[in-house]
């Protein structure tokens, strides 16, 4: 059996943090942290190994042969069962971001692209300004003002079905954006927020990336100070 590993790339998981990972369920090994998950009924065995620098890496073992399995990494390799494995490999990425990363609750693989995109575009963070860690923001760093909202919710609270807590982002629009906008399928008259001004949508990638760009880029300029315009006196001083 190999011992490669393959070290994850930046934005694949939050950067962890390592006193949470024993709770997790990590084992001290040397200068490392070692974890195993069976996935797919036992079919898999996934190792995470994580070093003290607080780089990651992953090897999926295929059970039965004890020999590594890699087309989880291939981005052309298609098919149920190939797709089968990249979905439950990606979400145990997802558990262990949402508990042990820096981010919290707001992490992993769809939600890392969001916050790389605003930081690398806008040069804002995440924030967590309340208690509780299932609501963050990100504020203009020009304007001080909101221009997402990332909320855990049930998923009634938009309405839809499903018991389990889903992880959703308020996003501001226009009047007419939003009301262009909201359809019930993937953009929601917005939760706890003006839903004249502001809309919802669920972070599963049900939006594109591309097209979620757009949206956070239309948020982001109605966030931003008002211009004047040439000859009006500023009452305000």
């Amino acid at each position: 059996m190999t011992d490669e590993w393959h070290e994850l790339a930046a934005g694949e998981l939050p950067r962890l943090q390592l006193e949470r990972l024993p709770a997790y369920g990590f084992q001290h090994e040397g200068e490392s942290y070692l974890y195993e998950e069976v996935l797919l009924d036992g079919a898999f065995l996934l190792q995470i190994k994580v070093a003290a620098s607080g780089k990651a890496a992953t090897r999926l073992l295929d059970r039965e042969s004890q020999e590594p399995y890699v087309l989880h990494l291939i981005e052309s390799a298609e098919g149920a069962f190939v797709g089968s494995v990249k979905d439950a490999y990606r979400k145990a990425l997802n558990r262990l971001g949402e508990s042990c990363g820096e981010h919290g609750t707001f992490s992993g693989g769809y939600i890392q692209q969001i916050l790389d995109y605003i930081r690398d575009t806008y040069g804002d963070e995440i924030e967590y300004p309340w208690k509780d860690d299932t609501a963050a923001v990100i504020r203009s760093h020009l304007s001080r003002k909101w221009y997402v909202l990332f909320m855990e919710i049930l998923p009634e609270k938009i309405g839809l079905g499903g018991q389990k807590p889903i992880r959703v982002m308020n996003l501001h629009g226009t009047a007419e954006q939003v009301a262009a906008l909201v359809d019930g399928r993937k953009y929601f008259p917005g939760y706890h927020m003006n839903r004249k001004y502001w809309y919802t949508l669920c972070l599963d990638g049900s939006v594109p990336m591309e097209e979620l760009r757009q949206r956070i880029a239309e948020s982001f300029r109605l966030s931003q100070p008002k211009k004047k315009k040439a000859g009006v006196v500023d009452e305000n001083g």
